[in-house]
């Protein structure tokens, strides 16, 4: 199967009303509004991943937890460890706002952040916000937020280990440990990833050309660090470190490896000074550090990005209907490397504000922020949601804001090619939504529509040295069409997700490169007394890789399989067998994908 029609995925999505991440109406998250909020209350499409699911999965790899869950498109460049991309709801792959622990991660010269560099040993739960969230937490929110919370520790000491093998010489092996005592918590894991991989580029024809056929290989060792203490019911403070370096091959004519850093540190300090007001204050430090190195092994080229963050909220309720939430936020990014940019650093200082209220079974959300960027001024954002619980088994929900993206340092300084005069990328959205919550069937209906302005495109310009630069130019209209379905019965869970999307760049009439229109994913899982066994159907439907839509990469189907066998309560073995049929595939044009591949895992834990 080479493509999905729309019609037969639509029919398939509204029939069902599929994802296969239906969340509880109950379910709290906090990315949505940077409080605490039940998913029944939020104004958006949301999906939450936690540690249970990414067990069960027997994933290692966050690109492959990522690919299925509905509004997330991911192209691959290869491999494990090779650059991947994420667009939410048809939005560009640096519209994404990328948090750890409530910090913003990413490089600064291309704006977006290095997620196949992240093991999922270290992830306790993801959040995945659909829409426009740059009212709350400014530039990159424009199609979404992706939330990564680390493990904590909590209760009685808590130790395991987990120990993986399979095809292409790959293998991985990790330790935690976690738990509390007295009024000091603890966690920490520390993880080792490592493959031969596969060869990631098939070969390149023109005077630039090369044929690479090797293998590209990949490691990446990481540690998470995390410690909290209650000084009272009132205030607290926790510190955290993620840190993630290694080294990944890949193909290419004048450089062929890259050595890699990504570092988040951050420490968090909160207080209650009355019963109806939080105060949090966090400061922090993300890097995001590549090396490359040419044929010959000799280093080429050095990019760094070094983000300090500031952030001051307060949460203050009104009653216990109505919460105003106030905020301030601060950053400042720097560059450094090889290459010589015109300027090396900037500053953002935003301010937001939020009201959140219960009006006779009607919940409003309002938000507004300002924020003053050092390249190019002043932008405001707002966002207004209501929803409506009826019965306590269906929710309604309707949504608008506004959003922006602001130009990358690439963009604005790189030299002979940036525009120091461009100004940020603006979105306006519209959605809404339909969620039903019984006790053997979740449901959802997503329904919207985004339109961008001032998109930044790489036109002919004769006075660059490279003859090319980028300008606010392009416009284009997105919209879409999400569902999702999850059934328990008895010791069976199925889960379906799909969605239809339909894009255009306004600019040409043409469809917007690497996304596909159709999407769609299939699980089924049996739980027996010891033993679990489940299997995974993703589709996609056909993309165009370049903007001119003269390349058409083809869609595909893939199916996974696996099982686990608990050997006693705390020792279990898995196996996973995935793209069983071999299938042939790309997500961009010339990269591969992997084939037909074998993982086994042991697996302890004390408790």
């Amino acid at each position: 199967m080479k493509a999905i029609t729309q019609a037969g995925l639509l029919c398939c999505a509204c029939a069902v009303f599929a994802t296969a991440n239906a969340e509880p109406i109950e379910e709290t998250v906090i990315t949505g509004t940077r409080t605490e909020l039940a998913t029944g209350k939020l104004a958006a499409s949301t999906t939450i991943i936690d540690r249970q699911e990414i067990e069960t999965l027997q994933l290692l790899d966050l690109p492959e937890l990522l690919q299925g869950v509905p509004g997330v498109d991911v192209t691959l460049s290869g491999g494990y460890g090779k650059t991947a991309d994420f667009r939410l709801r048809g939005t560009e792959s640096d519209h994404v706002l990328v948090l750890i622990d409530g910090v913003r991660i990413g490089s600064a010269t291309t704006g977006t952040a290095a997620l196949q560099f992240i093991p999922t040993s270290q992830i306790e739960r993801m959040e995945i916000v659909r829409g426009p969230r740059s009212s709350i937490w400014g530039s990159e929110a424009l199609g979404g937020v992706m939330h990564i919370i680390t493990r904590k520790g909590a209760g009685e000491p808590r130790y395991g280990m987990e120990v993986s093998g399979g095809s292409n010489d790959t293998y991985s092996v990790t330790g935690n440990a976690s738990g509390a005592t007295g009024d000091f918590n603890y966690s920490g894991t520390i993880a080792y990833f490592e493959t031969a991989g596969i060869n990631s580029r098939q070969p390149v024809t023109g005077f630039f050309g090369f044929n690479q056929p090797d293998a590209d290989g990949y490691d990446n060792l990481s540690v998470h660090l995390r410690g909290g203490y209650a000084f009272s019911d009132r205030a607290d403070i926790e510190a955290f470190v993620l840190r993630a370096e290694g080294m990944t091959e890949f193909d290419g004519s004048f450089e062929d490896e890259t050595d890699f850093l990504q570092q988040v540190v951050g420490v968090q300090g909160n207080v209650s000074p009355t019963e109806n007001w939080t105060s949090r204050l966090s400061l922090s430090r993300g890097d995001d550090d590549a090396d490359n190195f040419d044929l010959t092994d000799a280093l080429s080229s050095t990019f760094d990005t070094r983000r300090l963050q500031l952030a001051w909220q307060n949460e203050i309720s009104l009653n216990e209907d109505h919460e105003i939430n106030l905020g301030l936020d601060y950053r400042d990014d720097a560059i450094d490397g090889t290459t010589t940019y015109a300027e090396s650093t900037r500053d953002n200082l935003g301010v937001y504000g939020q009201y959140s209220g219960d009006w006779q079974g009607h919940h409003l959300i309002a938000s507004v922020r300002h924020d003053e960027d050092e390249a190019f001024g002043g932008e405001t954002t707002g966002s207004v949601g209501w929803s409506h619980l009826w019965q306590d088994w269906l929710k309604l929900y309707a949504a608008f804001g506004t959003a922006y993206k602001t130009p990358t340092f690439n963009e604005l300084y790189y030299p002979g090619f940036g525009n120091p005069n461009l100004g940020p990328e603006s979105a306006i959205s519209y959605e809404g939504g339909l969620e039903g919550d019984h006790d053997w069937l979740r449901w959802g209906l997503h329904a919207y529509r985004t339109d961008l302005e001032d998109l930044i495109v790489t036109v002919a310009n004769p006075l660059a040295l490279w003859g090319f630069s980028p300008e606010n130019v392009g416009e284009a209209r997105i919209i879409g069409l999400e569902g999702d379905i999850a059934v328990t019965w008895e010791s069976w869970t199925a889960t379906l997700a799909g969605e239809v999307l339909d894009h255009e760049d306004e600019s040409t009439g043409n469809r917007l490169p690497r996304r596909a229109d159709e999407r769609l994913r299939f699980d089924l899982q049996k739980d027996f007394d010891r033993w679990s066994v489940g299997g995974s159907l993703r589709a996609e439907g056909d993309r165009y890789d370049d903007a001119g839509n003269t390349t058409l990469v083809d869609g595909f189907v893939t199916v996974d399989l696996r099982g686990e066998f608990r050997v006693t309560d705390r020792i279990a073995v898995g196996a996973r067998a995935a793209n069983l049929f071999d299938e042939d595939y790309e997500t961009i044009d010339g990269f591969n994908s992997l084939g037909r591949n074998f993982m086994l895992t042991l697996r302890y834990k004390n408790l």
